[in-house]
């Protein structure tokens, strides 16, 4: 994604969340964050855009006046517009914010960003792939007299018990597999085994269930982990039913996941007959995302989570459990 995809993402983003917030009522802080936003993304992308604004840490007043002194004339003043809303939401006791002034001015800027790459040629420049994080808790169940290993991968708090944490995925291993799967998740950010703050879930999972092995966090993609569990992913005759390719939302991600990087979903025991429907539905998806927001980055999620996003997407397909959201993610169902 270029410096220039990121400025128009983020303009665009501001413009829908205004839009929304005009229809279903708002008030100045929520106005505000908008124009907070939208400066942020301006003074940040500029910055990437140009080593010297980078190093001289050069402030969004100067960077637009420089713009508008090269030629870029037309959207400069709005966006200095939008600068002097964000710096008012910050500084005064009572911002006043006018919705359809805040509108028309990111309208303007976004319609003028074709032209910025002429004074600013950096704004073409690729920007690193960014992941998509999380603190990510693992539940490990030891299945011996089956010789399965069963890794849930939970979006869980401390505070949190087994009838409240969401599963974002589950994958069961033969047991062989067990130690190589450890060691690369002792690998990832803020790995722990058995953490003081998790023992009250790890309490309560047991209690649910009494194969608990163990429970980890560590800070990780979605996309990070399902490369690392989908080879093991066994399709052994045991617990028919309740393997994790047997749930339609996880085989959907790894169709997706495939879609995405252009291999293989890492899924045994699924004929090319189960996969091709699903995989062209998440093509034709992907198909209606504005190239701005390519590449995409894949993440699960709850229902409840997922039916929210739904407004704001840039492309649904609800009874496949899948949506773009305009921040370029593509989401799958977890539940």
């Amino acid at each position: 994604m270029r410096v220039i995809d990121q400025l128009e993402n983020g303009t665009d983003r501001a413009i829908q969340q205004a839009k929304r917030l005009k229809l279903q009522g708002y008030d100045q802080d929520q106005l505000g964050e908008v124009a907070r936003d939208a400066a942020a993304v301006w003074e940040r992308m500029l910055k990437a855009s140009s080593p010297s604004w980078t190093s001289n840490n050069t402030q969004l007043y100067d960077m637009t006046e420089e713009l508008r002194q090269a030629g870029w004339s037309t959207a400069p003043p709005k966006l200095h517009r939008i600068r002097k809303s964000a710096n008012r939401d910050k500084h005064s006791p009572d911002p006043l914010h006018d919705v359809d002034e805040l509108i028309t001015c990111l309208e303007v800027i976004k319609a003028h960003l074709g032209s910025l790459a002429t004074y600013v040629p950096g704004v073409a420049l690729e920007l690193p792939a960014q992941l998509r994080i999380r603190r990510m808790v693992c539940a490990v169940y030891e299945i011996f007299n089956q010789g399965e290993t069963i890794y849930s991968f939970l979006e869980a708090a401390p505070t949190d018990t087994w009838q409240t944490v969401k599963r974002v995925d589950e994958f069961q291993v033969e047991n062989k597999h067990q130690v190589h799967i450890e060691s690369e998740l002792a690998k990832l950010p803020s790995w722990a085994v058995n953490p003081a703050e998790l023992d009250d879930l790890k309490k309560s999972l047991e209690e649910s269930d009494s194969d608990l092995w163990q429970i980890m966090h560590f800070d990780a993609s979605y996309q990070q982990i399902h490369d690392l569990m989908a080879p093991h992913q066994h399709d052994l005759p045991l617990l028919i039913g309740l393997h994790r390719e047997d749930n339609a939302f996880n085989f959907v991600a790894s169709v997706a996941q495939s879609v995405l990087t252009g291999g293989l979903p890492g899924l045994l025991g699924r004929s090319p007959l189960e996969e091709q429907p699903v995989r062209q539905r998440i093509e034709a998806l992907i198909a209606k995302v504005p190239p701005r927001l390519k590449p995409l980055r894949l993440d699960r999620c709850s229902g409840a989570t997922f039916r929210a996003a739904v407004p704001s997407a840039q492309s649904v397909d609800e009874a496949l459990g899948a949506l773009v959201t305009d921040r370029g993610v593509l989401l799958i169902r977890a539940e």
